[in-house]
């Protein structure tokens, strides 16, 4: 064999071993490189999403902190629906306060599909001069609960009336109200 023949050869040999080598050892390196380069962009996309996460749970801990108060006020202007007594000594105490005869007879809580929020519906009587009566109503109207006064009906004490022992207090000419309060609930 002559030299340019073993030249040819080689040169042949080396092409083939440089291509299999460059095949086998170099490409799959750089396909290394390429997927490990992918995934930490996208390890990096995760952790720009969790940092502002944590920003955004950051923000709402200080939110919330602010806020916290302002919740416990909206919450306590909802009645219990299961034990109203809160509810009723509230109306007590302002019918003492106003110097108001008040007997609350019934208490339902009927769900109403066009409301947003239940309700309860009180069934109340009061006795008691006329302007103490207004002066009732309107601090019952006024206080911290979601109250609606319904079907009010006022009328004046009789003589007759007045001679019965349950309302010997009274005189003629002050107020009976018979009304429904329709108080919102949890």
């Amino acid at each position: 064999m002559s030299i340019s023949n073993q030249i040819k050869i080689s040169a042949v040999v080396f092409v083939i071993l440089g291509a299999c080598f460059i095949m086998f050892l170099i490409y799959p390196l750089f396909e290394g490189i390429t997927k490990n380069s992918e995934e930490v962009l996208t390890q990096k996309a995760a952790l720009l999403v969790f940092e502002a996460k944590t920003e955004n749970v950051k923000e709402f801990k200080s939110y919330s902190r602010e806020i916290a108060p302002n919740l416990e006020k909206i919450e306590s202007i909802f009645v219990d629906p299961e034990v109203p007594v809160e509810f009723i000594k509230f109306l007590e105490k302002i019918a003492r306060d106003c110097q108001v005869s008040l007997k609350v007879s019934s208490i339902s809580s009927q769900p109403d599909r066009k409301a947003i929020w239940p309700a309860l519906t009180l069934q109340a009587t009061s006795f008691s001069p006329l302007p103490d009566l207004l002066r009732f109503l309107d601090k019952v109207n006024s206080s911290i609960y979601l109250i609606e006064i319904q079907n009010i009906n006022i009328s004046r004490l009789t003589e007759a009336e007045v001679k019965t022992p349950k309302l010997e207090n009274f005189s003629v000419g002050d107020a009976r109200a018979s009304f429904s309060l329709k108080v919102f609930a949890k």
